[in-house]
């Protein structure tokens, strides 16, 4: 029951929204928590973080109160009475909209997720009586010389405006990042805070900067680095929401759990005729695999759907509006589908494998059971070891432990700004200084001004400027190349995957990735086939660097390029150690033969065998034996690991090394791990000898190449904090079991 406070708190905001109320919240019957406490702040002109539970409303939060704000202050200047009878006198100014350019900017993770904000946000907006166009690799509405109120992008996308059409930002008066938990973390979080730097100097007033955010470790970096010091956050924690998971341990033999995987999605989808499904994995070729054996089945072939990166634009909208529209049906789909597009009330929740950590779990049982108290999942895992992982998730996701990562400001976005910048200007010329003023405050904390002009001779011994007089710098031809070919936007690193052409329509279906002895055989004219959108595909020919392809045929091996792991934090991976009875006080070092593998039926039960197992005497250890290593230290840690013992005379068995376990081929030669000092100098100097295997790890995005290795290991020693690492292993003893 809604109490008479709550119900006089609701009547103060909707008068406040006298054009947006009706637009935004008419056919809802109460307003929630977080529209409660968001809209009045936003109103008032605050910077503000919205962190919410998905689908709590945060988009109706920030908007309605944004538009509003917009609707006012564009109000050409009124005359009221003077006080005295005289003439009438002007009311306060306000922003006069002029038409020079948006005022409003959406900015938000993905293409799908700005089409799907587009779709939501159309209407309301045409309601109110303003204008909205979407601006993206895939779609490109936006007309300078006509330009919308609102316009709707990407991080590159913006990056591309900002360099081609600067003076259409000189009145923004409102910045909205959507889901910025999902960029934040990456090359096009440091992308996006430096095109918040430009777009403040270019501006000739104050921005605003809203943005929402799911429940994320980071909230407070995340609100400081993105709208300064003034920036607040606004929190509406989600109540408390059981997780009912049940796990299935599949066959380790992968067409049995293919087998397996499909029976059990196909058995929930036909318990009941009204059932969605979302079904997540954690790579796109396993989405193919399964989407292609589910319309093996003629009962539901088509109501089954695939969603992931390599799939058209065209697809993946065809995708969301059939399951959106559906009453009964199953998608299954990468990480693309943990986003807030709107699919409607999904009654199953599917895990293929564990996600990669917390914050990607909730995300992903998020998505489903929002009519309940509780969320359901199935959670299927291909061993003993990975059904842990999945139960130490959901113990985390229930206590809100979300293990941050944090990973300093990456140096080639320097590299990426210096283009843009250079292009953006009318001379095509950039300098040192205009570089670093218009760098992130993240950024000018780890590089000086005389580091950017480093940065700038770098890129010109690569072929990309050219220095001439005055300690300006202007593109070269490469640089132009790339610039009119929109390639220079970007902070994701390229994918070598060619675009899937249908033959017969001239539909853009994807894009896969080619091996070389798929592109011999397509020239000697032999029989390939893939698997797309679930659908099974012919190759006719390749031309132009495409793939003509028609429907029909069994699917052949053809399929995506592997994407390198998430890392797995070291929070996270000593709380997991913490949960599987690791104990604490010792490195422990499991003595096996060759051919045993007790990585994937690790449990609990054999961590608590780790203390009453008898210590390996030298004499007692069998020959050919290798030497497992339960470190639970994370990707990073396992590294810091691997270097140590090679270092010190213990060769690592290649391909062996994950976040919790590394094997030796040999016994170790020490007893007890050094001391702090010793540990952290030595861990110090592996980075120092390996950057390009350490940066690696940490996902430094494209132009890593033109970065001084000076600065690529000081991006490292500020990302990796060794202390926490040496603290953990120092003066440990070594034990072998």
């Amino acid at each position: 029951m809604t109490s008479s406070a709550e119900l006089e708190s609701e009547a103060r905001i909707r008068s406040a929204l006298h054009c947006t109320w009706h637009a935004f919240f008419a056919r809802f019957p109460h307003l929630r928590d977080v529209q409660k406490a968001s809209i009045l702040p936003i109103l008032r002109g605050e910077s503000v973080v919205v962190n919410a539970p998905t689908a709590s409303g945060k988009t109706e939060a920030i908007m309605a109160p944004v538009l509003e704000r917009y609707i006012k202050l564009r109000t050409p200047p009124q005359l009221s009475p003077s006080r005295t009878g005289s003439s009438p006198v002007p009311r306060s100014k306000g922003h006069v909209d002029n038409g020079s350019g948006p005022a409003i900017l959406l900015i938000a993770p993905t293409k799908a997720l700005c089409n799907d904000l587009f779709r939501r946000l159309q209407k309301p907006v045409q309601d109110i009586g303003l204008t909205l166009a979407i601006r993206t690799g895939d779609s490109n509405a936006f007309n300078a010389d006509n330009p919308p109120q609102i316009i709707i992008t990407t991080p590159e996308s913006l990056d591309s405006l900002v360099a081609r059409k600067p003076a259409s930002f000189l009145y923004l008066k409102t910045i909205i990042i959507d889901e910025i938990h999902l960029i934040h973390a990456n090359g096009r979080g440091d992308q996006l805070q430096c095109l918040l730097s430009r777009l403040r100097i270019l501006n000739k007033n104050p921005i605003q900067i809203c943005a929402s955010s799911a429940t994320v470790p980071e909230i407070k970096r995340i609100t400081q680095e993105f709208l300064g010091q003034e920036g607040k956050m606004i929190a509406c924690p989600a109540d408390s929401h059981d997780i009912r998971a049940s796990i299935h341990i599949l066959s380790q033999d992968p067409k049995i759990a293919v087998d397996e995987t499909v029976r059990l999605i196909e058995q929930t989808l036909l318990e009941s005729p009204t059932r969605k499904i979302i079904v997540f994995c954690n790579a796109r070729a396993n989405v193919e695999n399964i989407v292609h054996a589910l319309r093996l089945n003629p009962r539901i072939a088509s109501i089954v759907f695939a969603h992931h990166g390599s799939l058209s634009r065209e697809e993946r909208l065809r995708t969301e509006q059939q399951f959106l529209r559906a009453r009964n049906a199953a998608c299954v789909a990468t990480s693309t589908l943990e986003l807030g597009i709107d699919i409607g009330d999904v009654d199953r929740i599917i895990l293929i494998g564990p996600p990669p950590d917390v914050s990607s779990l909730i995300q992903r049982i998020g998505r489903g059971s929002r009519t309940r108290d509780y969320s359901q999942v199935c959670c299927l895992a291909d061993n003993q070891f990975n059904a842990q992982r999945f139960l130490h998730l959901v113990e985390c996701a229930r206590q809100e432990l979300l293990f941050p990562d944090p990973v300093a400001f990456r140096p080639t976005t320097i590299v990426q700004q210096a283009l843009s910048i250079c292009l953006q200007n009318p001379q095509c010329w950039v300098g040192k200084k205009a570089l670093s003023d218009r760098l992130a405050p993240a950024a000018k904390q780890l590089f000086s001004t005389e580091d950017c002009g480093t940065i700038l001779d770098k890129m010109t011994s690569s072929g990309l400027l050219r220095k001439v007089e005055r300690g300006r710098y202007v593109p070269e031809s490469k640089t132009e190349f790339l610039f009119k070919r929109g390639y220079m936007h970007s902070m994701i690193t390229d994918r070598p995957e060619i675009d899937v052409v249908d033959s017969v329509t001239g539909r853009t279906l994807g894009s896969v990735y080619l091996r070389q002895s798929s592109r011999d055989a397509i020239a000697t004219g032999s029989d390939i086939s893939l698997t797309l959108a679930g659908n099974s595909h012919t190759v006719s020919y390749m031309k132009d660097q495409k793939l003509f392809v028609k429907r029909g045929a069994d699917a052949s091996d053809l399929g995506f390029l592997a994407l390198e792991p998430p890392r797995y934090s070291l929070g996270l991976a000593r709380d997991f150690a913490r949960f599987m009875h690791i104990p604490d006080h010792a490195l422990y070092i499991r003595c096996l033969p060759p051919t045993l593998d007790i990585s994937r039926d690790f449990t609990p039960q054999m961590g608590d065998q780790l203390q009453s197992d008898p210590e390996l005497s030298a004499e007692s250890i069998p020959g050919n034996s290798e030497f497992m290593i339960l470190h639970f230290m994370g990707t990073v840690g396992g590294m810091l690991l691997q270097n140590f013992f090679e270092k010190h005379g213990t060769p690592v068995k290649k391909g062996c090394r994950t976040p919790f376990f590394l094997r030796l081929l040999a016994k170790p030669s020490i007893k007890v791990m050094p001391d702090e000092e010793q540990l952290k100098t030595q861990f110090e100097m592996y980075i120092r000898t390996n950057v390009a295997s350490f940066s690696k790890l940490l996902q430094p995005g494209p132009w890593f190449s033109v970065i001084p290795e000076e600065f690529a290991l000081r991006w490292l020693l500020s990302s990796i904090q060794l202390d926490d690492y040496v603290r953990i292993l120092a003066n440990r003893p070594i034990i072998i079991v």
